[in-house]
């Protein structure tokens, strides 16, 4: 591992994240990010014994210093390339409070801290789910809110 090398990091091990690190990870050094360990520890081993090089961090996305450790840490990796967000839960899975937490809160958190470290010419993507349309709707004012709120961005565009 060099700081040269290419960094694809993939929040959520599930079958998704897998689908894209083994489509994505060729000659990258990829960091598989899950709140389960057993889940990274499964999908990393998997990755391995393909002969992708492979590194694990536990993290909570709804969580800022747990998502701005997994940003130091794909730094100190090597050059964040690629940043893929599949992290997410459903309404089967958890109370409507974690789904926002996660779901809505998470995304903003990765790409506010992974848009800190993402090399030149990096790309990100999120990968949603639809649990958000299960909801009632905002009442005007947290509509109001979400409206005008700046968005963050993982784009390659430095100021």
């Amino acid at each position: 591992m060099t700081k040269n090398d290419d960094v694809l990091v993939i929040t959520g091990a599930g079958g998704i994240g897998q689908a894209i690190a083994r489509r994505q990870g060729p000659g990258k050094h990829i960091l598989f990010a899950d709140i389960s360990e057993d889940n990274q520890a499964a999908a990393a081993a998997a990755l391995k014994d393909l002969g992708h090089r492979v590194n694990t961090q536990r993290v909570d996305v709804s969580s800022r210093e747990s998502v701005h450790a997994l940003a130091e840490k794909a730094a100190e990796l090597g050059n964040v390339t690629q940043v893929v967000h599949t992290a997410g839960v459903s309404p089967v899975q958890a109370p409507a409070a974690t789904i926002l937490a996660v779901d809505l809160l998470g995304t903003a958190l990765v790409l506010e801290q992974f848009g800190r470290v993402i090399a030149p010419g990096g790309a990100g993507i999120v990968i949603s789910s639809m649990a958000g349309h299960m909801f009632p709707p905002f009442d005007p004012d947290q509509e109001h809110a979400l409206a005008t709120r700046r968005p963050t961005s993982c784009s390659p565009c430095r100021s």
